[in-house]
């Protein structure tokens, strides 16, 4: 059991979702407390647009917690995520020639090949967020996730590296170092769909091989993993303020009673509509109001939602054979919560689809696909933890830095119990590798 406690920071296009978790006695993750504040106009397509009103949602949301916990302190450590389609997820291999051919492969080899390949990636482009071991060859042998103690002349190593636009990086810290108050002594961003995932798949899945979609307002996260690794991603300009667009024009509201229409009343299937099933819309200054369909309102959602799952069929077969995917589709974001979704997924791409619940103990608020990314994020906090131990040599040339009160002091971050384990373990790689705050 840890004592810390974690704030998992998901800053979207709608809202920023902020959960406070710590460990409990069984060792699993319980949220204690959430703070929640609106980005609309703030964030477009997952990236920041006004920095003043960005960080004074962070601030929002943060003192909703630190509120809600009287008495704990007042100093919390926090993940955030990075998203938005400049990030760019691509596979990396590098290879050396080893100097005794006929020794096993080491732990300090594996080492020094992962460093020298994370050195390199970071000479093309300086904003590296993750470069995440997916396999090694020895040799002529098969690829493997465990080189220790075999031999041959060559050793190669297989990365999916996750970069970002330095401008867009830059700007997302300086949004957080502008929302700095008492509450935070210093952060880790990372990607989101590296987050989703270690709150909502299981190790099963990601062994089968699943699809995780994660749908917001602004953007849609595709990731696909296959044997517990990372094998593709990608962030859409594609999230449900289309169809929010889509249903304003259509039936000719406004904006904003088409969210509403959306929310409240939307479905992802128009059949299992009552076809005489109609809401009003209260008219405009008096005015009288506005029958609308709902099957009518159904049917725009089903179309642009038949249209997003035929664009991840296509994403997945750039990747993999799409009967290889035993994990199927796995849903969540705040486009998940829509009803019947995973029924019109899985008829459209013909793989079992559901929707995917935070694994934490919480409130009924939090057992919602829209915190699947927050939840996640403190998640990964506490995975990397636990593959760390004091008394392991340090293995990363980055250092994390923590803020109090404006002043940066150096902190020792967590090192490595098992280097091999915690690469080829934990997805997101060391705390140090996340992009630093």
């Amino acid at each position: 059991m840890r004592n810390d406690l974690i704030i998992g920071l998901d800053i979207g296009s709608s809202f920023i979702k902020a959960v406070a978790g710590k460990q409990n006695a069984q060792g699993l993750l319980e949220i204690v407390a959430t703070g929640k504040a609106s980005t609309t106009g703030f964030i477009l397509h997952g990236e920041i647009v006004n920095i003043n009103k960005t960080s004074a949602a962070i601030s929002e949301a943060i003192n909703q917690i630190a509120v809600a916990l009287p008495g704990k302190t007042k100093e919390y450590y926090f993940s955030s995520n990075l998203s938005g389609s400049h990030i760019n997820v691509s596979p990396y291999t590098i290879t050396k020639q080893r100097k005794n051919t006929s020794d096993p492969v080491t732990v300090k080899e594996i080492l020094e090949i992962t460093e020298e390949a994370k050195k390199s990636i970071s000479e093309k482009n300086p904003c590296v967020l993750h470069t995440l071991p997916i396999g090694f060859v020895v040799g002529s042998l098969p690829e493997t996730l465990d080189p220790i103690g075999q031999v041959g002349a060559r050793l190669q190593g297989d990365f999916m590296v996750i970069t970002a636009r330095q401008d867009k990086f830059d700007l997302f810290r300086k949004t957080l170092a502008s929302a700095e108050s008492d509450h935070i002594k210093g952060g880790n961003l990372y990607f989101s769909p590296l987050a989703s995932s270690s709150s909502v798949l299981s190790a099963e899945e990601k062994q089968q091989g699943v699809v995780l979609v994660d749908i917001g307002s602004g953007t849609t996260e595709i990731s696909i993993f296959q044997n517990k690794r990372l094998k593709h991603a990608t962030v859409l300009n594609w999230g449900g303020d289309r169809i929010t667009e889509d249903i304003k024009v259509a039936l000719d509201v406004t904006l904003e009673h088409a969210e509403a229409l959306k929310v409240n009343f939307g479905s992802a299937l128009q059949k299992l509509i009552e076809i005489n099933e109609v809401v009003m819309i209260p008219g405009m200054a008096g005015r009288k109001p506005t029958p609308i369909s709902v099957r009518n309102l159904a049917i725009i959602i089903e179309e642009r939602m038949k249209e997003l799952a035929a664009i991840i069929v296509a994403e997945i077969q750039k990747t993999t054979n799409i009967t290889a995917l035993r994990g199927g589709i796995v849903l969540c974001g705040g486009g998940a919560t829509l009803p019947y979704i995973d029924e019109l997924f899985q008829k459209v791409t013909e793989l079992e689809t559901r929707v995917g619940i935070p694994n934490a103990t919480a409130s009924d608020e939090i057992k919602d696909p829209s915190y699947a990314t927050s939840v996640g994020l403190v998640q990964v906090y506490f995975d990397q933890l636990e593959n760390s131990d004091d008394s392991a040599p340090e293995t990363s040339s980055q250092t994390e830095y923590s803020t109090v009160n404006g002043n940066s002091t150096k902190q020792k971050p967590p090192s490595i119990k098992s280097i091999f384990g915690r690469l080829v373990e934990s997805l997101v790689g060391s705390d140090e590798e996340g992009g630093e705050y």
